[in-house]
């Protein structure tokens, strides 16, 4: 992982999937539609195809899942539902509220098999049970604002109606708390939570703002030579970390699976284990955190 390849991505960072809650327009397209603007080339919040690959793999593998229609809530300038169609997946709805965005992602992957649409995904035009998977990754943290889930709340809904009986959710998400949410909107069975590791553009970003001012732009790093050299090596160690307890996760799965093992994922409760590998070196900081969470749900009727 090199400090220059990784320093390229921050022209191109947006201004974060947590929308500002003093705005309540943050639902309005014109507000994503400024954003996707300014922001050239291809940008995924947490993960890439790469970090997630396992998770589909397990709960959707390729080999039958193939011809499964896919539902992708809140697609931005994100690559993923195009690594999603060439890993194998053939039939990809990708929707955000965002005329901006759509445009460039039609431009940059007119593929057949791929769809992209216009559309706010708290009131979506689709007919109910129509696809077999739908992904968030971000959306749902978007749409979350202090005192209310009600965009939230549609949302989620929204993907319930529009998803087939025992269809998926799959949701990445900053908190490990979304449960709660996630199960009073829909009737769902959780399946699995799990940690996920950043990808290294994500880590290497996320150690980046620990170190510069409150409130100044990525881009004032590019000036900055030994302070990115710095937050890549941080961002290194942190990778480390998290490939270990991959190994780990992945280890004490497959030995669940081979024993039978089966039942519904709970939320951890504060203090579990990897909670300190959480923050990297610098205790309770949150920024520095390594990873996402990925929630697998069921759709139960």
């Amino acid at each position: 992982m090199d400090c220059d390849e990784l320093s390229m991505a921050l022209p191109r960072y947006p201004n974060g999937p947590k929308a500002d809650p003093m705005k309540p327009d943050y639902a309005n397209p014109d507000f994503w539609d400024a954003r996707f603007q300014d922001t050239e080339g291809l940008f995924d919040w947490y993960a890439t195809y790469d970090e997630l690959n396992d998770t589909f793999e397990e709960f959707c593998p390729i080999k039958s899942h193939c011809e499964d229609s896919l539902l992708v809530v809140g697609c931005g300038n994100s690559a993923f539902s195009a690594e999603l169609h060439g890993a194998g997946y053939q039939h990809i709805t990708s929707i955000d509220i965002s005329n901006s965005a759509i445009s460039k992602m039609k431009q940059l992957f007119d593929r057949p098999g791929m769809t992209w649409q216009v559309m706010d995904a708290t009131a979506m035009t689709f007919d109910g049970d129509s696809f077999h998977l739908a992904v968030d990754k971000g959306t749902l943290d978007a749409m979350m604002s202090p005192g209310t889930n009600e965009f939230a709340g549609a949302m989620l809904e929204e993907v319930w109606r529009v998803l087939r009986p025992e269809g998926l959710l799959i949701v990445v998400s900053h908190s490990g708390k979304r449960l709660q949410l996630l199960k009073s909107h829909g009737t769902w069975q959780c399946l699995e939570i799990r940690k996920c590791r950043l990808s290294p553009q994500a880590t290497f970003i996320n150690m980046l703002r620990c170190k510069l001012p409150p409130g100044a732009p990525l881009k004032d790093a590019l000036q900055q030579p030994q302070l990115l050299q710095e937050a890549a090596e941080e961002a290194k160690q942190a990778l480390r970390r998290m490939a270990f307890l991959d190994a780990f996760r992945i280890f004490k799965a497959r030995k669940q699976a081979q024993a039978g093992h089966i039942q519904e994922a709970e939320e951890e409760p504060p203090g579990e284990a990897g909670e300190a590998v959480s923050n990297g070196s610098n205790g309770s900081d949150p920024r520095r955190q390594p990873f996402c969470w990925i929630y697998v749900l069921r759709k139960v009727v």
